[in-house]
């Protein structure tokens, strides 16, 4: 079991080291011109690592799992293991490449406050959690919607990272924060302790902040709602060209937005891919390499880096996206996804995950713009602390 806590120390500790491989072409023109990447190490340590294979591998109760999981949200435990959350689903893993079901309904009961909005019972479910500890609880951050019917942000909390977690109803609702799609949400912790949430879906991705606990936006919903920022696409009809599944991180002096654009969730016919901008605050504007904002996506224009796609016409897979990244101790970054395969038909969304590089100007992508697929590759790596 790894100690996951070396993470703090060994970030402080990266260098870059150029690599010298060179991509002879792009799918984009975004990307359209030949760059080179570097990957990030730490010297004189000796590591140890599992391999993986996309789709990855995922049991419950010791038997392979080939239900549908999307939307994965990667957190560190507390206990020196792994988490991941997919929808209501928590997955448990010791070495990053291979997961159990930890926890198959992390909220046991369907929150019933969607219902209060639209006056009627909607059958609205759990979508695209995330997962967060702060000071001595681990909240739960959830979109509750159906389909057409977004209805805000719920949260939950508990004391243990793998429960049980007391559901504690709305957070905020969409009319209430101003925000038409209301799904996604992801928390940040800033360097000065600010914590964020990015939310939204294909009509705005917005940045709000939230009190030192968590548990609720700094100086009330109402106050965010007036002061909250537009970081990615624009207010709109719904708009597949702009972003959904926000995710930030930051990575020496810039903060690093990814989100995903296309069709989510039509099997092969899926479209869906990530896109990549950068800004020196939490902020924005974000851009990418061609200085385009964000927030000039929309009415088909698609701007950011291109980080992860499947192609036109993939006979293996389809709509990769909705990502989040994990930093492993060796200083490379991963990023977790989800995406459809011809493995079961098309028949429902699996997690993948692939290594990110990073260009000569500084934004990350997957090797070939392309998942790896039933390709068993070596997985993140961790400081041997037992030799």
């Amino acid at each position: 079991m790894k100690n996951s806590k070396l993470l703090i120390v060994f970030s402080t500790l990266l260098t870059l080291v150029g690599c010298g491989s060179t991509i002879s072409s792009t799918p984009t023109s975004t990307n359209s011109t030949t760059s080179t990447h570097s990957e990030v190490s730490v010297p004189n340590y000796e590591y140890k690592n599992a391999t993986y294979s996309n789709p990855i591998k995922i049991t419950n109760n010791g038997e392979i799992y080939n239900g549908g999981l999307s939307d994965p949200a990667f957190v560190i435990g507390d206990n020196g293991y792994y988490y991941m959350v997919c929808g209501n689903t928590l997955l448990k893993s010791e070495d990053c490449c291979n997961w159990e079901i930890c926890l198959g309904s992390i909220i046991k009961d369907r929150p019933l406050w969607g219902n209060e909005i639209y006056g009627r019972d909607i059958w609205a479910g759990i979508w695209a959690p995330d997962l967060i500890k702060i000071k001595d609880k681990w909240i739960l951050y959830y979109s509750l919607s159906a389909w057409d019917m977004p209805c805000g942000i719920g949260y939950a909390t508990s004391d243990n990272i793998e429960g049980p977690y007391t559901d504690h109803g709305k957070f905020f609702d969409l009319n209430e924060i101003g925000v038409l799609n209301c799904i996604d949400p992801q928390p940040f912790i800033d360097d000065d302790g600010s914590i964020y949430m990015t939310v939204g879906s294909f009509q705005g991705n917005w940045l709000i902040e939230l009190e030192s606990d968590g548990l609720s936006c700094k100086n009330g919903v109402a106050y965010q709602k007036e002061n909250k920022t537009l970081i990615a696409g624009q207010v709109s009809n719904w708009d597949g060209s702009q972003y959904e599944g926000g995710y930030i991180i930051k990575k020496d002096e810039y903060y690093y937005y990814f989100g995903s654009s296309g069709s989510c969730c039509e099997g092969k016919k899926s479209t869906y891919l990530v896109r990549v901008g950068r800004s020196k605050s939490i902020k924005g504007p974000y851009m990418d390499s061609n200085k385009k904002f964000l927030t000039m996506s929309g009415s088909g224009a698609n701007y950011g880096n291109l980080v992860l796609w499947a192609g036109v016409n993939n006979e293996n897979y389809s709509g990769p996206g909705h990502n989040s990244i994990f930093l492993d101790e060796a200083g490379d970054y991963w990023i977790y996804y989800h995406g459809w395969s011809k493995l079961d038909d098309w028949g429902t969304r699996h997690i993948y995950m692939d290594k990110l590089l990073w260009d000569d100007k500084g934004f990350p992508y997957v090797e070939n713009f392309k998942p790896s697929f039933q390709e068993e590759k070596p997985g993140p790596r961790f400081i041997i602390t037992d030799k």
